[in-house]
C-alpha cells in the first residue's frame, strides 16, 4: 500500500473497533498524510468522530 500524498510506502497503520464497525487509521511517515477507512472505503475525520461519541 503506498500513501495518496506522495506515494511513499511506509506507512503507519492501526485498526480499531469504533462502535461495532471496523475502522482503520493510516498515516504517512514521510509526508503525514492521515487516512481513514472502514469496510465499505474511505470515511472522513467527522464520521470517525460521529461513531466515537458517546450515546
Amino acid at each position: 500500500m503506498e500513501c495518496t500524498g506522495c506515494a511513499g510506502a511506509k506507512l503507519i497503520t492501526i485498526r480499531m473497533r469504533i462502535a461495532g464497525e471496523e475502522i482503520e487509521f493510516r498515516r504517512c511517515s514521510k509526508c503525514e498524510v492521515n487516512h481513514w477507512a472502514d469496510g465499505s472505503g474511505d470515511i472522513t475525520l467527522d464520521e470517525v468522530l460521529e461513531l466515537a461519541r458517546t450515546r
